[in-house]
C-alpha cells in the first residue's frame, strides 16, 4: 500500500459507495457513505485495508444522527472515518457490528443514547440504561428534557468557580 496514496486505495476500494471523501490532514481521510452501504463499506476498510475499530462516535444533527466509525491503518499510521447518516425522522442504518464485533457494543450504547435502529445488529438489547427508563427518551439528543422528566428529578449542581482555570 505504501507506493500509492491511502486516500487513492480507499476510493478504488469503496468506488459508487463514497458520497464524499477528503483529506484535511496527512494521517486523516473522511469518507461519507450511505446508510445502505456503511456495512458493505466497513467492512472492505476493516478486512481488505486492515484497519482496526479504536472508537465510534455520534453527533445530532438537525437532519438526524451522524454516525462516525474511527478506523486506525497501523502500517500507513492513517485513520480513516466512516461517516454515514441515519436520517430523521426514522434514524435506521445499518450495523457494523453485524460485519466485525468490535462495534456492536458501541451500537447498542448509540441506540440507547441517541435512539438510533441498526438493522442487522446481531444483539440489539439496551446496554446503558435502567429497565425502567422512560421509552423514546434518549439523553444524547438534542431534544432531550434538560429540566425535568417525569419520575426522574435533575440534581443541583454548583455553579463553576469563575477563578477555576482547570479541574483538579
Amino acid at each position: 500500500m505504501a507506493n500509492r496514496p491511502m486516500i487513492d486505495i480507499v476510493k478504488e476500494k469503496l468506488g459508487d459507495m463514497i458520497k464524499d471523501i477528503a483529506q484535511p490532514r496527512t494521517r486523516r481521510i473522511y469518507v461519507s457513505v450511505d446508510r445502505n452501504d456503511v456495512q458493505e463499506a466497513a467492512r472492505i476498510i476493516f478486512y481488505d485495508l486492515k484497519c482496526r475499530l479504536c472508537t465510534t462516535s455520534a453527533i445530532d444533527t438537525k437532519d438526524g444522527v451522524e454516525i462516525i466509525y474511527h478506523l486506525y491503518q497501523d502500517k500507513e499510521r492513517m485513520m480513516i472515518n466512516l461517516k454515514t447518516l441515519a436520517p430523521r425522522p426514522d434514524l435506521i442504518t445499518k450495523s457494523v457490528g453485524a460485519v466485525f464485533k468490535a462495534a456492536e457494543w458501541i451500537e447498542r450504547e448509540m441506540a440507547d443514547l441517541f435512539g438510533v435502529t441498526f438493522e442487522g445488529h446481531p444483539d440489539p438489547r439496551p446496554l446503558l440504561l435502567a429497565d425502567d427508563w422512560p421509552e423514546g427518551l434518549y439523553p444524547l439528543r438534542c431534544d432531550y428534557p434538560q429540566k425535568k422528566v417525569e419520575g426522574f428529578e435533575p440534581q443541583d449542581v454548583e455553579e463553576p468557580n469563575k477563578d477555576a482555570t482547570h479541574l483538579l
